[in-house]
């Protein structure tokens, strides 16, 4: 395979290289038994595009993913060595019994444990037992399953944001229950130390879904916790505002609502909604896709642009870091005369990766054709995360066939890196 990747690149006289890592299940790297994770909020573990990759979190050593939905795996930094999280040399990974199979909506190390929400129910008594969403930890191989804490006040009694990602922040559990934003202590009583941040409580909670619900994101930088909201304005139109939450004085601030046209220029969601933001020592970076990279010093309300992008790529995917901000080309296909969808069939690009450092100058182009050489059937690719000089991308080379006019879904996924250095490119992993 190795040789075949070269020959293309040199067929293309790229300068770009490919490695390629073969891995498999049983693992052939060791997890380090101590490994240091953050105490704060780890922004660029957020960032990703992919729904097949949203559920990150990074070490010293490397980082913990969550693969074909359900199970998780260690990546080892240097190496890109991966090996799945569990511990049995007999398990076939396949059931419940895996140790690694954690069905994750969210994922952070720290004091040597993996700390996750889901909303399984819980072997309490010899029986099981429905907790509603809850946050739990597991070792670092994978063993002793717990429960921390809860994330919902009644069981199932929070409807209206089902998706749930809380966010931990030095020792501090951020989450949402019922249209409110709540802070409580890692290992907290819910009933007890839950405190009220922001919000007012959904009138359909545990009614069903309540899709107009306020839909946080949640976010954390120094002291300062944030979460954006899209919300209703005296004209009926709707923004991405960004509200600001001080821990010492518990006082809320509205710090930055996505620009209007007249400011920014038009882009995709024009006045709506802001297509990837960042925040970073009391700025926000954003990227209006078919409007460029933009930042706003949240203090004085004082925005600029940083780059023009139009003339690399008019619409895009970004993901940032503390010191990039990376932009995959990825143009809506036209259909009658419309621009219509972003992502998956509907788009035109994910072969080329443009990489800006935070005060907009250029810094390098980095192609990701050799993969499209590679997978005849690679259909996309979308950014995951950034960390260092590496940029981690999903791409899928997925097939349809259909056998008396039912269609069967291929599944190929590729888990790759780039290195933003050297431009060379790293299959990680291959699941379908």
């Amino acid at each position: 395979m190795i040789k075949k990747l070269l020959s293309a690149l040199l067929a293309a006289l790229l300068t770009l290289s490919l490695a390629a890592c073969n891995k498999d299940d049983s693992g052939n790297v060791d997890i380090p038994a101590n490994q240091t994770g953050s105490a704060d909020f780890q922004k660029n573990m957020h960032q990703s595009t992919s729904n097949d990759l949203s559920t990150i979190t990074e070490t010293d050593a490397g980082f913990y993913i969550q693969l074909k939905g359900a199970y998780i795996y260690y990546i080892e930094k240097g190496t890109k060595g991966i090996t799945i999280l569990c511990g049995k040399p007999e398990c076939e990974h396949r059931d419940s019994s895996c140790n690694a199979r954690l069905h994750a909506k969210s994922l952070w190390y720290t004091d040597g444990k993996l700390y996750f929400n889901n909303s399984d129910s819980v072997f309490e008594n010899g029986t099981y037992t429905d907790r509603g969403d809850c946050l739990r930890s597991v070792e670092a191989d994978g063993t002793n399953l717990r429960v921390v804490q809860d994330l919902e006040f009644t069981p199932g009694g929070d409807t209206s944001n089902w998706t749930k990602y809380p966010i931990q922040h030095r020792g501090i559990v951020y989450f949402t229950y019922s249209g409110i934003v709540y802070a409580m202590p890692l290992g907290g009583d819910i009933e007890k130390d839950a405190v009220a941040v922001w919000g007012e409580e959904s009138e359909d909670a545990g009614q069903g879904f309540n899709l107009s619900a306020p839909q946080y994101t949640l976010w954390a930088d120094g002291d300062t916790m944030y979460f954006m909201v899209n919300i209703p304005q005296t004209d009926g139109t709707y923004k991405d505002t960004l509200f600001a939450y001080d821990p010492e004085t518990g006082v809320v601030t509205q710090v930055w609502q996505t620009p209007d046209a007249d400011e920014v220029g038009e882009w995709i969601s024009t006045g709506v909604y802001v297509s990837k933001w960042y925040v970073l020592d009391g700025t926000i970076y954003f990227y209006l896709s078919g409007g460029d990279f933009w930042k706003t010093d949240l203090a004085t309300g004082e925005t600029a642009k940083l780059a023009n992008t139009s003339d690399k790529t008019k619409y895009g995917e970004a993901i940032f870091s503390d010191d990039y901000l990376c932009l995959m080309n990825s143009t809506p296909e036209s259909k009658d005369g419309q621009q219509y969808g972003i992502g998956g069939n509907n788009t035109i690009g994910g072969n080329t990766i443009y990489v800006y450092g935070l005060d907009g100058s250029f810094i390098k182009e980095l192609s990701l054709k050799p993969l499209y050489d590679q997978f005849g059937t690679l259909e996309s690719c979308k950014l995951a995360f950034c960390s260092g000089s590496d940029i981690y991308f999903v791409a899928d080379a997925s097939t349809q066939s259909w056998s008396g006019g039912v269609g069967t879904m291929h599944r190929n996924m590729n888990l790759c890196c780039v290195n933003i250095e050297t431009g060379e490119i790293t299959q990680i992993y291959n699941w379908d």
